[in-house]
């Protein structure tokens, strides 16, 4: 049996109660790869540090970080997610906003992408849909850390 590539995927929230479980959902359903979220919320004033917290509770792939600080911004809560995970066990990395929704093959396409070209990093655009169908968002960072 082949081994499944292993993603680390950082996720930052902030107010995101609207869009985290899609997002999240699409995340856990990608296929050909095995993922884990490590999920940092910003300072909110809605109900995603708690519903984060559950939801975690209920699915060993979701890995929050404690909850407390006002970062501002999605760059400086990212910058707080590659201080604090250990990504030693994981093959590839990537980056998610809280509303973000991904396709089934997102990462599996990336990662065969980046080997098949031997890039180190992948930034993807945005895919939209039309008026009956909701917005899909591709944007993400990859990195190999080989």
């Amino acid at each position: 049996m082949i081994k499944k590539p292993s993603v680390a995927v950082l996720l930052t929230a902030y107010n995101g109660m609207a869009w985290i479980k899609e997002q999240i959902d699409s995340i856990l359903g990608q296929k050909n790869v095995e993922v884990e979220i490590y999920i940092s919320v910003d300072l909110s004033i809605d109900k995603t540090q708690k519903w984060c917290e559950v939801y975690s509770k209920q699915n060993a792939n979701i890995k929050l970080l404690p909850y407390g600080e006002y970062y501002g911004g999605a760059s400086k809560n990212f910058f707080r997610l590659i201080r604090d995970v250990d990504f030693s066990l994981y093959n590839y990395v990537a980056l998610a906003d809280q509303d973000d929704i991904w396709l089934p093959n997102k990462l599996a396409h990336a990662i065969n992408t980046a080997s098949k070209t031997k890039l180190q990093a992948i930034s993807s655009d945005v895919l939209s849909t039309n008026k009956h169908i909701k917005e899909f968002s591709l944007g993400f960072f990859l990195g190999n850390k080989y």
